[in-house]
């Protein structure tokens, strides 16, 4: 199991949530005169528990080898329509330039898979745990420090888009 900023993040958000309801309960309580204090306690708890998930986010989870996207990337919608035929033409591109190394189920077992180091990733598992736009981005510029090479110049913007909607159906288990 990895860590990443991105997952920190959304626990941050998610005590944050916690906090303010927390606080507001406290607030009512205080106001009414009642015991405020268990619930100002949780909140601070929260409060503790999501500083430590932003510092580990902003400290530590950066420096795990994990190939750097943009923020942006994060955010960039899929231009192509999820189709059949859009799947098979990913399909194609595929077993075309990818299964080498990725083998035929994604799995990372690939014929030329054993010479590389590190081995290349089950997408199986890691495709589902990305973002369509930071899948792209991989496939687009490679991945620095592996065997995985910039496609960008070798296949179209739309060919690229393509292995992914094939890609997001493999690991699915709806793959054409």
């Amino acid at each position: 199991m990895t860590i990443s900023r991105q997952g920190l993040e959304q626990i941050a958000i998610v005590l944050a949530a916690g906090i303010l309801v927390f606080g507001l309960l406290a607030l009512r309580e205080r106001r009414r005169g009642d015991d405020w204090r268990n619930q100002g306690i949780a909140a601070g708890i929260l409060a503790a528990l999501a500083t430590v998930a932003l510092v580990l986010g902003y400290t530590v989870a950066p420096n795990i080898a994990t190939p750097a996207v943009p923020f942006t990337a994060r955010f960039a919608q899929d231009p192509t329509p999820d189709t059949s035929e859009t799947r098979l033409a990913g399909k194609a591109l595929y077993q075309a330039r990818c299964v080498v190394c990725h083998g035929p189920a994604g799995r990372g077992d690939g014929p030329a898979a054993f010479t590389l180091l590190p081995h290349p990733v089950n997408l199986q598992t890691h495709v589902p745990l990305h973002a369509p736009g930071e899948i792209e981005y991989w496939i687009s510029e490679g991945v620095p420090g592996t065997g995985m090479p910039p496609w960008k110049t070798q296949l179209s913007d739309t060919e690229r888009w393509q292995l992914v909607r094939y890609l997001q159906a493999l690991a699915a288990g709806t793959a054409p």
